[in-house]
């Protein structure tokens, strides 16, 4: 398997980083269910997907945010 000599060829390859930052468990579902709901609150989006806690959605919104696969506002408050 050539896969240590793949990886120090490619390593700074932008494709490679991004996928290894989406392929986790988590991270396509939540893509998938951001694009089929549109913009969701974050309890909104918890109930969508009840199997992940509250610990993992944060980490992996915030991880697709440092990515800039979305966006997080603040919520508004009268």
């Amino acid at each position: 398997m050539d896969t240590p000599t793949t990886d120090i060829i490619y390593k700074d390859c932008p494709i490679r980083n991004i996928l290894s930052h989406i392929c986790g468990k988590w991270a396509l579902l939540i893509l998938y269910t951001l694009h089929h709901h549109g913009c969701m609150r974050f309890n909104s989006l918890h109930k969508h997907i009840p199997d992940i806690s509250q610990k993992v959605l944060t980490s992996t919104l915030r991880s697709l945010e440092a990515l800039s696969l979305i966006h997080i506002s603040e919520p508004t408050r009268p």
